[in-house]
């Protein structure tokens, strides 16, 4: 074969080599994107198809609806309203300082709000809504959404708010809502509360009952383009948020209201106190009212500095809720503690009468009865209609301060009782232990004596009265107060007094308002108003004495409280209940300062009493409807 065949056929084995190598190379390679292809798009196609959807998918958060707080008649006391506020998404905000610039020249941020916003943005992911301003006018949202194309990052949008009743005289009960702090983020992993527009219960029943009021979030998936713009949405009905409940109380809003009529004076504002009416038979509370009252929607909207201010130099204390919390020298209104006590021990007789000269010397001291001339001979009965000093000094030496605080405490004083608004205070019920727990000393007669009269260490809450005067005239039972329609009660265990013993302390609680010579006698204690005629109560007065009185003031005689500064007035105190003989409501009622029980207090209970009586419909006209009432 000649040289150049030779080679042309080499060359022609080579070139079908290479083509078969190439060939079966094509085929590998496509062989392989073939399998990749199927791997992708066959077995792994759900797998890819999941993870274009959350390219192309988000799931926003859904805030649920928080329930409303009712009275007992479903009247609205906590609503949700509508709230324009202003965020921002820092991820959207090429520069947060001049987008906030910006935002200041329509509403103004102070250094505050700008600090807490930095703050935010910095404990959140980026693209977390953060909060810039909410409650803003109507005018302010306007503004800002004409701007909105030269503000990045900015969202004007309408929210959920929450108000409450103007006049304020429900604020110490409900409470207010407000921004998650660290403390209930800790304590809650709810990613509700890391949502910087959610709010919750700071206070009050809001506070108590966020459980029930609060509801469950939920998710809106929406469809995002390639910048995160959301293109369209997909709502879904499994995935709604679930609203919140709503939690009736047992007030009645509009006896609330009346009741905080009465505390209303022609020249010093509001009286500062509080008055608690208490259902005799459910310990439902109708009644729970501390004044003067505090605008709750403040601490909604953001309190300002000058809010703050006004409040805390208020020598009244509008934001201390008094009815739980503020504790007070029970004064006379204690001596029928001190009256069941004697009568329970069988040491004395309470026909035996005592003689008041007007003062009673023990050692070198000298502890003065209210009448400075005395009130003569007494007897038990006599001594709580008149509210001789004298005859409860006398017979608290006799007895004990054990005896006495051992009675105080069944009838409901000193302890504090779970209503659902928490702050209270479980008073003060002293003897010889609790001295020598708080003071380190022990207990002497002068301290039962001051005690026999409720001054002294014994302290006690408008609602603490109300709650020892419902358990006297139910006689049965000791009641417990409860505020919250709906919440599981357990029975009240046995008052286990002699009611015979009862029967004479109720007795004289009627002599006190009902025969002359009591200190809270009216011959018809309800007014005039015909639905309420023959109807009769009970009650005791109490003056809380609130200054020292020295020997030469007694000398001369003590001054009036009008010629003494506000502050260093007595205390005027109240307890009762009504119907007489058929007992319903009970009331504890305490008027800071002002001055006797038979006047302020008394004549604001009797008012408030008579109310809750003609609202219950338990006039004579409704008797033959209504039966028995207890």
């Amino acid at each position: 074969m000649p040289k150049s065949t030779a080679s042309n056929q080499n060359d022609k084995n080579t070139i079908s080599r290479r083509t078969a190598i190439l060939g079966f190379g094509g085929l590998g390679i496509f062989g392989a994107l073939t399998a990749r292809l199927y791997q992708l798009q066959v077995l792994q196609a759900e797998d890819y198809r999941a993870l274009s959807d959350n390219n192309r998918f988000n799931f926003n958060m859904l805030l649920p609806v928080r329930g409303e707080i009712r009275d007992r008649f479903g009247i609205t006391l906590a609503k949700n309203s509508q709230d324009y506020r202003v965020i921002v998404i820092p991820e959207r905000a090429s520069d947060l300082e001049k987008t906030l610039d910006h935002v200041s020249q329509v509403s103004e941020l102070s250094p505050s709000q700008r600090e807490r916003i930095r703050k935010d943005v910095k404990q959140n992911p980026k693209f977390v809504p953060i909060l810039v301003k909410d409650n803003v006018d109507w005018e302010t949202f306007s503004a800002l959404n004409m701007k909105l194309h030269a503000l990045p990052g900015i969202v004007a949008e309408v929210g959920q708010g929450r108000s409450y009743p103007e006049n304020g005289v429900f604020s110490h009960v409900l409470g207010y809502i407000g921004r998650a702090g660290s403390r209930d983020i800790a304590d809650d992993d709810d990613p509700l509360l890391r949502q910087p527009t959610f709010r919750i219960g700071k206070t009050g029943v809001e506070a108590s009952q966020e459980e029930t009021l609060r509801g469950a979030s939920g998710q809106l998936k929406v469809e995002v383009n390639a910048r995160g713009r959301i293109v369209r949405e997909w709502p879904d009905p499994d995935s709604r948020a679930t609203p919140g409940k709503d939690v009736w109380l047992t007030l009645d809003s509009e006896l609330q209201e009346f009741a905080a009529a009465q505390f209303a004076t022609e020249d010093e504002g509001d009286d500062s106190g509080g008055i608690c009416v208490i259902d005799v038979i459910t310990g439902e509370l109708r009644t729970l009212l501390s004044m003067p009252a505090f605008d709750a929607n403040l601490f909604v909207s953001g309190l300002t500095q000058s809010d703050m201010d006004r409040m805390n130099n208020d020598p009244k204390r509008p934001q201390y809720n008094k009815v739980i919390a503020g504790g007070y020298p029970p004064a006379s209104t204690f001596k029928m503690a001190v009256m069941l006590a004697a009568l329970e021990s069988g040491l004395i007789n309470p026909q035996k009468k005592v003689f008041c000269s007007g003062k009673t010397k023990v050692g070198n001291r000298t502890f003065h009865c209210w009448k400075r001339r005395g009130h003569g001979r007494m007897d038990m009965r006599d001594a709580l209609k008149q509210s001789c000093d004298t005859y409860f000094y006398d017979i608290s030496q006799l007895i004990g301060i054990e005896p006495i605080a051992n009675v105080a405490r069944r009838l409901g004083l000193g302890q504090s009782y779970d209503i659902s608004i928490g702050g209270g205070i479980a008073g003060i019920v002293p003897d010889g232990e609790w001295k020598r727990n708080r003071l380190g000393t022990g207990w002497r007669t002068g301290d039962t004596l001051n005690a026999s009269i409720g001054q002294g260490f014994v302290l006690a809450t408008p609602l603490q009265l109300a709650v020892m005067t419902a358990r006297i005239a139910n006689t049965l039972e000791a009641v417990e107060p409860h505020l919250v329609i709906g919440k599981t009660l357990s029975g009240f265990r046995p008052l286990d007094f002699d009611p015979a013993h009862l029967a004479y302390v109720r007795d004289a609680m009627w002599s006190v308002t009902s025969e002359p010579g009591g200190t809270a006698f009216r011959q018809f204690p309800f007014g005039s108003a015909p639905e309420l005629s023959g109807i009769e109560m009970a009650g005791k007065t109490g003056t809380g004495q609130v200054r020292g009185i020295s020997a030469a003031e007694r000398a001369t005689g003590v001054r009036h409280n009008s010629k003494v500064p506000w502050k260093l007035r007595d205390h005027s105190i109240f307890v009762g209940y009504a119907p007489y003989d058929r007992p319903r409501f009970a009331v504890g009622t305490i008027v800071e300062h002002g001055g006797s029980g038979a006047k302020r207090a008394a004549n604001i209970t009797r008012a408030v009493l008579g109310e809750a009586l003609r609202r219950d419909r338990l006039g004579p006209s409704d008797a033959a409807d209504t039966g028995s009432l207890n």
